[in-house]
């Protein structure tokens, strides 16, 4: 009798015990992060031909930005946001030199380009979080929202002239954006990922181009652009999670 009391005070015990320790946490972590990667604009936007004035001459560039999801208790659902930027080179100032060289039966002609485009967004929307094990998972978004789009400005000097340079000149516009993509995050402790990812962006802002000194039509010109801006982004980043 006397070891069935030591045996059911030792299970007591066990049973106490195991009721004071901390119940794993489910769900996904929320985490603020910083991330960065290369920008590659897509369709129109990313092409450099001077006979077709859909072009937006935009090169391959960088992006740099700030994110943070919340994911609500024990669960896999979240919302999130994004505050970056983008920034595109030019694609096609020799295109543009030779264009005018050959609209103005010129020997030559140069072309230079004042600033650059570039594409500062403030996005939020709701997130979602595949978890792969305790280190490794995957969180997918679809974000909304405000898109300030920048298209450079460019000066042409044309050969033998009187007043031989005219310019378009740098504009912004801002318009509704999207943007969807997807993370893959790896726990390196317990407060801290890294992440690797990709996303699609699009808006189409409706730009107004001033052009200066233009008496005549000859060679490119255009007044409005309004093509969808489109582009791929990769990034790595890392992450602070709690």
């Amino acid at each position: 009798m006397k070891r069935i009391f030591i045996l059911l005070a030792l299970l007591g015990a066990l049973q106490t015990q195991a009721q004071d320790q901390p119940q794993p946490a489910t769900g996904a972590h929320s985490y603020l992060g910083l991330t960065g990667g290369a920008s590659f604009p897509l369709g129109n936007f990313g092409k450099g031909d001077y006979s077709n004035d859909k072009s937006g001459y935009a090169g391959t560039g960088f992006n740099i930005g700030i994110t943070g999801v919340y994911y609500f208790k024990h669960s896999h659902f979240g919302v999130g946001g994004v505050a970056s930027l983008a920034r595109y080179g030019f694609k096609g100032a020799r295109s543009l030199a030779e264009g005018y060289k050959e609209a103005f039966d010129i020997d030559s002609s140069t072309v230079y380009v004042h600033g650059h485009h570039q594409a500062l967004n403030i996005l939020a929307g709701p997130y979602y979080y595949f978890s792969f094990g305790s280190k490794l998972g995957l969180d997918v978004h679809v974000l909304g929202g405000i898109v300030n789009a920048t298209l450079p400005g460019f000066e042409v000097f044309i050969e033998d002239q009187e007043g031989n340079n005219f310019s378009q000149e740098k504009v912004k516009q801002s318009a509704f954006g999207l943007q969807g993509g997807a993370a893959l995050h790896y726990s390196v402790c317990r407060h801290f990922n890294i992440f690797v990812g990709v996303d699609y962006n699009y808006s189409n802002p409706s730009f107004a181009i001033h052009n200066v000194n233009r008496p005549v039509n000859a060679g490119r010109k255009i007044e409005t652009y309004h093509q969808p801006l489109t582009s791929l982004q990769t990034n790595v980043g890392l992450a602070y999670s709690f």
